[in-house]
């Protein structure tokens, strides 16, 4: 019984004769077996090289005024033209996370952008010809082929493999265009005529550099409470541009605008129209200057949100990103001349100009600025009480409704466009302004 089982083990060890030691047959064979599978695998990967990914930027810009936003609206339109080119695949263009791509900024319903960057990593053999990239050099041609006019892709450029178009993106630039009579003195009026003066443009710099450095902005935004500390946002920069002129083709008259410029780390959602809606107010004399630094505290306060129509996305940028990797790759802050032509035109043609007709068209500041009457700038609604109304707001009050038990005056007017013309609310606005006016006089 014991004699099989020793045979058995035998013939699986290795035999030793004279004092050496030998391999059994059967182990060479095996090894000799796996060398070979080993050199064909060898020769199979050698015919299939593995495939070669690289990152992307993408620079585009676009008008919003028919998108709600770039997010979920405008990628949509250029994944579908990505995915018409060749570039991805219909599951990819389903599941962008597999193609690890990003928008450098969220933008909302109606406003717009001329540098909005993308990151996109994707394969890079069917883009090589002759050791250049078809993507680099003719991506922006082919892909606008299949893009909406408003969208327009203006360049590629290779990254890093880490490049991400948010997190890389050091700050942010927007501007706010709008007509200068939106800070008409009370004692003027607010209509197309109204030009500004440098004081006045001094006096809104002075209100606007309120904002600048690190505050807790969590009454201009939703949601959000003060103890959260994603509301506390680093304002660099925040001043006037130059006042111009444009020729109103509904009127024949022209109309003074001017642009708002803003540098930030970051934004969150409404911040910057909240921002402007405030200044109007203080400027217009419906709320204090000091009005703005309470708001940072932990009060909640009704801060009025100007049209959207306006804001514009003019650069994100990668300072820190072109330092550390600007030898080895192309810049992301400058894109050469012939790019920056093409941003210029963009902007000025696409954006801005619709920016101007749209708001001589639908008087969408003139609409807004009758609705400034019903927010509290400097107390909480739903606690508001007769001794916390401002004098200011009462004065535009019919005596009739200031003398009642209860006035509403947190309720938000929903104002039908089509039905009101700017004489209407240009006269609404000047005799409001005549009461606060002579209100001021009274209590001085």
């Amino acid at each position: 019984m014991v004699k099989p089982a020793l045979e058995k083990e035998s013939s699986s060890v290795e035999g030793v004769h004279g004092g050496k030691i030998e391999k059994a047959e059967c182990t060479t064979s095996l090894n000799a077996a796996q060398v070979l599978s080993a050199v064909a695998l060898d020769q199979i990967q050698l015919k299939t090289p593995r495939k070669r990914l690289t990152k992307y930027a993408i620079l585009l810009g676009y008008q919003g005024k028919n998108y709600f936003g770039m997010q979920p609206t405008i990628e949509f339109h250029l994944l579908n033209a990505m995915h018409k080119m060749g570039l991805i695949t219909e599951e990819e263009r389903k599941e962008q996370s597999k193609i690890y791509f990003q928008r450098a900024a969220r933008t909302d319903r109606g406003v717009s952008a001329v540098r909005q960057v993308c990151s996109v990593q994707l394969l890079v053999d069917k883009l090589l010809k002759d050791d250049s990239d078809q993507l680099v050099d003719n991506g922006p041609e082919k892909l606008n082929e299949h893009l909406p006019k408003d969208i327009r892709v203006l360049a590629f450029r290779r990254t890093t493999p880490t490049f991400h178009s948010q997190k890389s993106c050091d700050s942010r630039t927007y501007s706010y265009t709008l007509p200068t009579f939106a800070f008409a003195e009370l004692d003027k009026l607010t209509n197309s005529s109204y030009r500004i003066s440098e004081e006045k443009l001094k006096e809104i710099d002075d209100v606007l550099s309120i904002f600048k450095g690190t505050h807790n902005f969590f009454n201009y935004t939703s949601k959000k409470a003060h103890s959260d500390d994603s509301c506390k946002r680093y304002i660099i920069s925040f001043k006037c541009d130059k006042p111009f002129l444009y020729k109103d083709p509904v009127r024949n008259t022209d109309v003074e605008f001017m642009s708002i410029y803003i540098k930030g780390q970051s934004f969150m959602m409404h911040q910057i129209r909240k921002m402007i809606g405030m200044t109007i107010a203080v400027i217009r004399g419906l709320a204090y200057k000091s009005e703005i630094q309470k708001s940072f505290e932990k009060q909640r306060m009704d801060i009025p949100k100007a049209p959207g129509l306006g804001l514009l996305l003019e650069q994100v940028h990668y300072e820190r990103y072109d330092k550390k990797f600007g030898k080895t790759h192309a810049l992301l802050d400058r894109w050469g001349d012939e790019v920056e032509a093409n941003i210029r035109r963009l902007r000025d043609e696409l954006i801005i100009s619709e920016i101007l007709r749209t708001e001589c068209h639908n008087d969408s500041m003139m609409l807004w600025l009758t609705t400034l009457i019903n927010h509290d700038f400097s107390c909480v609604p739903e606690d508001e009480t007769d001794e916390s109304k401002s004098r200011l707001r009462l004065a535009a009050k019919p005596k009739n409704e200031i003398d009642g038990s209860e006035i509403d005056l947190n309720c938000e007017t929903e104002v039908d466009e089509s039905e009101i013309m700017e004489d209407d609310a240009s006269t609404c606005i000047n005799e409001t302004n005549q009461e606060i006016s002579t209100e001021k006089q009274a209590v001085a």
